[in-house]
Order: C-alpha cells, then structure tokens, then sequence
C-alpha cells in the first residue's frame, strides 16, 4: 500500500512534534511544512528532509497531499480548516476545534459535506493510562464512579494568545471525564481567575455533575510544578493515575465490600484502613503518536476516528459555560 502524503500546518510548539511523529511513521510520507515565519519552516524541514512553505494554498497546488495536521493558534482555526477541507484533504486539527461554537460547527458541517476525515487532537483521550482505566470502568472493577478529581497545573505556556486556561488546559479533562463516565454533565459549575496575566484567566477550577457522579477540575498557569493527575472514587475500588508518568495505582478493599457489618469500630477500622494497594501494568507509548496511528489508521481503512467531532464540539460548549 502506497504511503499517504501528510504536511503540517504551523511549526511552533505543538506544531514541530507533528512533524517529527510523522517522519518517524512507517505509513507516512511527510511531504511539507508551512508556517508564516519561513525561517522556522525551513528549519524544520531540514530537520525532517521535507519541503518547507510560508503559503499552505501554493503547498497545496504544488504537491499531491492526502491529508494534514493543523497546529496554529485557534483563532485561525476556522479559516484554515475549511481552506483544507475545501482542497478534499483530511484533517487533523489541534484542539480546542474552534474559538466559538459557531466556528466550531462550520467545521463539522464543511467536513460533512465534503466526505473528509476530520479529526480533532483531544490527545489525552490516546494516553495509554486513560485507555487502560477507561477498560477498568467497562470490565465494572470500579464499580459506580461515585467522582473525579483532576489537577492540571504547571507554569505559564510558551503562549497564551487568544486561549485562557480553560480553553488550554481544562478542555482536556471535560473531555476526559466525558469520555470516562460515558455521558455528558446535567450541571456545570465554575471559577475562573486572571492572577499572572491582564487578558487571559490563568487560574479555574470546574465542577461537572452528572447523572451518578461528579468531577471536580483544577487547572492553572501559576503552579511552579507541572502535575497531571487524576482520582477517581468507585464503589468497588479507588484508582490514581498519573497522566506524565502513565501510571495507575489501585486501592481495593475486598472485605470491605463483602462485609459491611462489623463487631466495633476498632474492627471497622483495622479491615478499612488496610486496602489492597495494585499497580497496574500500562503499556507505555507516547499519546502524540497513538493519536496519529489513530488518524491515519481512520484514512487507511475509510472509517470514522475514534475522536467523534461531537464530542469535541461538546466539550467546547461546556467549556464556554464556565
């Protein structure tokens, strides 16, 4: 099977690590990068032994592409999503999918109508751990997820222009504790703070409701430590998982749970205070690249991704709630 022809769509940040998963992936060709600040395309594209372009329409009318990843700031979003759509190209576009819903569902509807792959980059939902407790949940050795807890944090970005903390950060873990619990919230509650900087919240935390469970979210630009980090309570089990580190740690209590009634509360208290402690095996990958084996794969084999762009679409409105 002949190699798709992938380019990308802004070198910055984000933007470099697509190109560099791309070159390394047996499937793909990386064909070209193009950002307005040609010399940070030209550097990239000798890095990876790729074109390099300041003009993603001359790209395009240049070279045979079959699909591309777009990482520019989410202001440009919509302009360039449909530029590429428009082209019939498939596409994988950096989260949040758009700066309003508006703009968010000319997306959807563009890709819709032009029979493309649209795919929008919610990386943690490709985090090994996030897949592995997500099966936990299924297989029921949770339980009933009674709540979450989530901490987010670290220092400022490199940039925050035109997206505030919620937008950056929290959109993540909406989306994780929807795609976790399976629904999305009845009820979405929230504080939003500016503290380091004068435009943008840099500070929030969220509370989602939903039919049985809750999941508190704290995110922030302030935190001089990076943490990534999630709690959830089951009526069966307590698991900690560790975005950075990819790691879960379980807490069960077996006689807990077979038992509730107990002779004294020095009993109660010696049986509770002792839970299994497990460390789950997690098979490690970087989440960037599952998500793009994810992408190409749908290409490949003219299927829908995983990501549905609903989902997407609705975590941006809940984010917008706050």
């Amino acid at each position: 099977m002949p190699k798709l022809n992938v380019a990308v769509i802004g070198v910055g940040n984000m933007g470099q690590h697509h190109a560099r998963v791309y070159s390394e992936m047996p499937e793909v060709n990386l064909v070209a990068v193009c950002d307005t600040d040609i010399k940070k395309s030209e550097e990239i594209a000798k890095k990876y032994n790729c074109l390099f372009y300041n003009n993603y329409q001359r790209m395009f009318d240049e070279k045979k592409i079959d699909a591309v990843s777009v990482a520019v700031p989410t202001f440009l979003h919509q302009k360039i999503a449909c530029d590429v759509i428009s082209e019939g190209i498939n596409i994988l576009l950096e989260k949040p999918i758009a700066t309003n819903l508006n703009e968010a569902r000319i997306i959807i509807n563009k890709a819709k109508e032009k029979n493309v792959k649209l795919m929008v980059g919610h990386i943690e939902r490709f985090n090994p751990a996030v897949q592995k407790l997500k099966n936990f949940i299924q297989d029921d050795q949770l339980g009933d997820i009674i709540s979450i807890n989530i901490k987010r944090v670290g220092g400022l970005p490199p940039q925050t222009k035109n997206a505030n903390v919620i937008l950056d950060l929290g959109i993540h873990d909406i989306d994780i504790s929807n795609y976790l619990l399976g629904e999305y919230p009845k009820e979405v509650y929230g504080f939003k703070s500016k503290n380091l900087i004068d435009d943008q919240e840099d500070s929030a935390v969220i509370l989602l409701k939903y039919s049985k469970a809750s999941s508190f979210i704290e995110v922030n630009w302030i935190t001089p430590v990076k943490i990534r980090t999630m709690d959830i309570t089951g009526t069966k089990a307590f698991a900690r998982l560790d975005y950075i580190n990819q790691t879960i740690t379980l807490f069960k209590n077996d006689s807990l749970i077979k038992n509730n009634k107990y002779g004294s509360f020095n009993e109660f208290i010696s049986k509770f205070s002792l839970p299994d402690k497990i460390e789950i095996s997690v098979k490690k990958a970087e989440p960037l690249k599952c998500e793009f084996e994810e992408f190409i794969n749908a290409i490949i084999h003219k299927r829908e991704p995983l990501m549905d762009n609903e989902e997407a679409y609705k975590a941006l409105e809940i984010a917008f709630k706050i």
